[in-house]
């Protein structure tokens, strides 16, 4: 049998054993490269399978069913990190990346599932090889990895004998796109945020409905349960969103640095190790829609969400009126300073581009740009190097509603409000 028909065999075998996993394992688009030392995934549901290593696999499986039951793993594997969103939240933890594949692997390999064997010839790694507990999330496996506050790929180049040895599954596992990965539309498929979401609640809605759900590893229990339960308070997301963009731009002017010693000294005499220094304080700049396809409900939503971040974050705000064109800054300091926000200039076209780019010519550079619109707007094709989020507001019922392109644009820089009445 052909690496490419054990492939696919392996898939409906894993259709027939797991079914709930069905929507995401016939999502897949099937690529072959020797780039990868046995299989990868990107964040497109295209998986990538190293045909020698496969068909190595088979020559040491006793049956059919053996080499059958031992990609199948492999299958489930790489889904599972599209499906427990491994991506994402590298991102939003600025993990390293093979760093946080070790972290994954952990969290999806102490799930055993009946009729599926992880592959004798390439065995995966487990939480007991570092000496940890199973059953824990990727987070919790990636902080461990930190000892003494150091460096935490230094610390497991303790366990492994260097960077080589760690796995890399490509960006469907930690959101760093890789070279063997396919970008041409035309050979692979690029699905958007909300089809890959689809496919989740696919198989959660499966998982929920089973009749074997008992027999299911626990932590996927759970998984289907968190899925499908109702989206949080959008509040909560745009203040997430908002503390993820401050530290990123925080932590992108902080650096080591000889200014001071370092408290480790002693421990690198006669080596002077360097400290981390920087300007730590944080600048937030909102630039608010006050075109005049905005209601004043949504204007008057806009001002209270501004009054939020400065309360939420304690931090100054720098206003940006804009429609068709920028008006002067607002510094908003202090709940003292929201008289300031009673009149704000505009009421003509719309064109958040240039409310963007006239924060970030700020003086200082804001770390983080906040934009709250209603969506009506020409969006950049572009990302900047300062985080932007987008808050668009939405009418009651209203089903979709305009956002910036994606790519570049993912679905975490947007944040749906609803407008409240008043």
């Amino acid at each position: 049998m052909t690496a490419e028909s054990l492939i696919r065999f392996a898939r409906a075998y894993c259709s027939q054993r797991l079914p709930w996993f069905a929507p995401a394992l016939y999502r897949c688009r099937i690529h072959f490269t020797d780039q990868v030392p046995i299989a990868a995934i990107d964040q497109h549901f295209n998986i990538y399978f190293n045909t020698e290593a496969i068909l190595e696999i088979d020559r040491q499986s006793r049956t059919r069913e053996d080499s059958l039951s031992q990609v199948g793993f492999i299958w489930i594997h790489e889904i599972s990190h599209l499906l427990r969103e491994h991506a994402d939240r590298a991102r939003e933890l600025s993990a390293e990346a093979r760093l946080w594949n070790v972290a994954a692997d952990l969290e999806i390999n102490d799930s055993s599932w009946p009729d599926l064997h992880m592959p004798s010839a390439f065995p995966g790694l487990q939480p007991g090889d570092y000496n940890l507990p199973p059953g824990q999330i990727a987070e919790s496996y990636y902080l461990s990895f930190a000892k003494d506050e150091g460096d935490a790929l230094t610390s497991l180049f303790d366990v492994d004998e260097g960077a080589e040895d760690l796995p890399d599954e490509g960006s469907g596992v930690h959101g760093v796109p890789r070279p063997w990965e396919i970008s041409d539309p035309e050979e692979a498929q690029q699905l958007d945020d909300m089809e890959v979401e689809l496919v989740r609640r696919s198989v959660a809605n499966e998982m929920k409905n089973s009749k074997e759900r008992g027999s299911m590893p626990g932590g996927w229990s759970r998984w289907a349960e968190e899925k499908l339960r109702p989206r949080v308070d959008w509040r909560q997301v745009l203040r997430h969103r908002m503390s993820q963009a401050i530290n990123q731009g925080v932590g992108s002017r902080i650096d080591y640095s000889y200014r001071r010693p370092s408290r480790r000294q002693t421990v690198f005499h006669p080596i002077l190790p360097p400290s981390l220094g920087g300007e730590l304080s944080a600048r937030i700049a909102c630039v608010v829609d006050t075109s005049g396809s905005m209601t004043p409900q949504q204007l008057a939503q806009a001002v209270a969400e501004v009054c939020s971040v400065l309360e939420v974050f304690r931090i100054p705000v720098t206003i940006i009126p804009c429609d068709a064109r920028a008006y002067d800054p607002i510094q908003v300091a202090t709940p003292s300073d929201y008289f300031k926000l009673q009149n704000l200039t505009g009421g003509g076209g719309t064109n958040m581009i240039v409310g963007i780019e006239a924060a970030l010519q700020l003086k200082p550079r804001p770390d983080a740009v906040l934009v709250l619109t209603d969506g009506y707007t020409p969006f950049p094709h572009k990302l900047y190097k300062t985080p932007v989020i987008f808050g668009i507001f939405t009418q009651p019922n209203q089903i979709q509603f305009p956002q910036p392109p994606n790519p570049p644009w993912r679905g975490d820089f947007v944040v749906e409000i609803p407008v409240e009445g008043r």
